[in-house]
């Protein structure tokens, strides 16, 4: 995306960032005589006549979230005083709490200094006398350029870099900032929605917390262990999307793909060999990948709004369809699901995860739906379409039962497909994509 496109067009003239100079100033002694003092001012620096858009604004709020968040563990607080949210750049007033000036400054320096984000944010603090608190005074040197890594005031008065280079930089450690950060909480929702769904309990002829369900090989740990160990691979399925916002499809499947496969490797490795995510890798993974894709195009020009779990679902869909004759639209399983952007989930799961009294009983109640309603190939393969058919029916009719039987009739059902050897895995494992879509 072009510098401009990110920017935007609406500039700041010299004399309003003059005149705003002023009037900031002026709410600092106004401020500061109200309160005695401390007084925090919060800005971020912009090179140039554009002072705000969205990605700047995104990080002139994280740059607020970190600097109360430093003050709070020093053992003080901040009370927002006044905001300004003007076109020559958002800044706020805090009075500081509970902390002498000093420790204050300290806390507000290593925001400044131990924090990506803290390159960009001016958090000068003013004690009573008015006169800034300077970083040399608590032992800390100078800030650096951005760019050479010389004095920052030096080059700022000398003006020895270019505008649009500064510019570029200052996006540059936003888009970065920010990018980490989704892929963190992107990896996390899918550690969640992979531990909620094998914590559910009673789910019928499924590990859960009381038995190993159908299955003979794995049980309740051996999930977690398995979970622990996928995480870092879906970590870096969403930043192989952030890296791709305008990427062809299938360069970024084959390398989701191959992703994937060292995924199902450490899975296996952390499980003695026990397939217990397979599915779930190429759904989840897919859908990581989506997720890095869709929010890199968002993050530049809107500031990284939240995605829509439809749009999400058919990013996920496009990529899953670069699969070819392996995984085409007449494909069932997880590969058929993710081609068709995961409809079971939206009609099924979201919906009931989103109306429950709690996420355990959402879970019982999604799932039950599934069996229901979707051709499981877990089932279809362990019990034949006879099987299938009399497992939908079942959990139809246990579904329909009153909300205080529900859990005896789900142990029931849990004891039929035990002793069938029937287990729905496909089911659990679009329980799991609702999950990961409902705290996305």
């Amino acid at each position: 995306m072009e510098l401009q496109d990110i920017l935007g067009t609406e500039q700041t003239p010299l004399e309003e960032m003059l005149a705003e100079r002023e009037r900031r100033a002026e709410t600092q002694r106004r401020l500061l005589a109200a309160c005695g003092g401390p007084l925090l001012c919060l800005s971020l620096n912009m090179a140039g006549p554009v002072k705000d858009f969205p990605l700047l604004r995104r990080g002139y709020r994280e740059g607020r979230r970190l600097a109360e968040a430093a003050l709070t563990r020093a053992g003080g607080s901040a009370r927002l005083l006044e905001e300004r949210l003007e076109k020559a750049g958002p800044c706020a007033f805090y009075q500081v709490e509970g902390i002498s000036p000093l420790d204050a400054k300290r806390a507000l320096c290593s925001v400044e200094d131990g924090v990506f984000l803290g390159r960009l944010l001016d958090l000068d603090l003013l004690p009573e006398s008015g006169e800034k608190l300077s970083r040399q005074e608590i032992g800390r040197p100078p800030r650096r350029c951005l760019l050479c890594g010389g004095g920052a005031a030096v080059c700022g008065r000398s003006r020895r870099h270019p505008v649009e280079q500064l510019q570029r930089e200052t996006v540059r450690l936003l888009t970065e900032f920010f990018s980490a950060q989704w892929a963190e909480h992107v990896s996390v929702q899918a550690l969640r929605a992979m531990l909620y769904e094998v914590s559910v309990t009673p789910k019928p002829g499924l590990v859960d917390r009381r038995n190993r369900g159908a299955h003979q090989d794995m049980d309740f740990f051996t999930f977690l262990d398995s979970a622990a160990a996928l995480t870092p691979w879906f970590r870096r399925l969403c930043q192989l999307g952030l890296q791709s916002p305008e990427g062809e499809d299938q360069a970024l499947f084959d390398a989701a793909r191959s992703l994937g496969l060292e995924a199902e490797e450490a899975m296996r490795s952390a499980t003695g060999g026990v397939n217990t995510h397979q599915g779930l890798i190429f759904s989840l993974g897919l859908l990581c990948a989506a997720a890095g894709q869709l929010y890199a195009r968002l993050l530049p020009r809107e500031g990284g709004d939240a995605l829509e779990p439809e749009a999400l679902c058919q990013r996920a869909a496009a990529l899953a369809r670069c699969h070819g004759h392996k995984g085409g639209a007449s494909s069932g399983g997880a590969r058929g699901e993710a081609v068709r952007g995961f409809p079971s989930v939206r009609r099924w799961v979201l919906p009931t995860l989103r109306q429950a009294e709690s996420p355990e009983d959402g879970g019982r109640r999604a799932l039950l739906a599934l069996i229901g309603q979707v051709e499981d190939t877990n089932l279809l393969r362990r019990g034949g379409r006879t099987a299938l058919e009399q497992a939908a029916r079942r959990a139809r009719q246990v579904l329909s039962a009153p909300p205080e039987e529900l859990s005896g009739l789900l142990e029931d059902f849990d004891r039929e497909l035990i002793q069938a050897g029937l287990s729905p895995g496909g089911c659990a494992d679009l329980l799991a994509v609702g999950y990961f879509l409902t705290f996305l």
